[in-house]
């Protein structure tokens, strides 16, 4: 899993956007980080006409989530 690019939006809304390759062959494009108001983190898929395009396991989101945190704080983008 890696984080391809994370950026902050000039928009509200999220912390961030980013894109993401899951594996080799899978790559996700404008995934929304936000942070709730516990400060707890959560990630979710674009939408398209209002409807999320991609939904995730607990705990494949977590993983995602924690891998997009570490590259908006600076930390490695890669992790497995």
């Amino acid at each position: 899993m890696k984080i391809l690019n994370i950026r902050r939006p000039k928009a509200p809304g999220a912390e961030a956007r980013f894109d993401i390759a899951l594996t080799d062959q899978i790559r996700l494009f404008g995934l929304s980080l936000t942070k709730n108001a516990d400060g707890a983190w959560r990630t979710y898929a674009p939408r398209n006409s209002g409807v999320r395009v991609a939904s995730f396991h607990p705990a494949l989101a977590d993983l995602i989530t924690r891998a997009a945190v570490a590259a908006l704080e600076g930390e490695a983008h890669d992790r497995d």
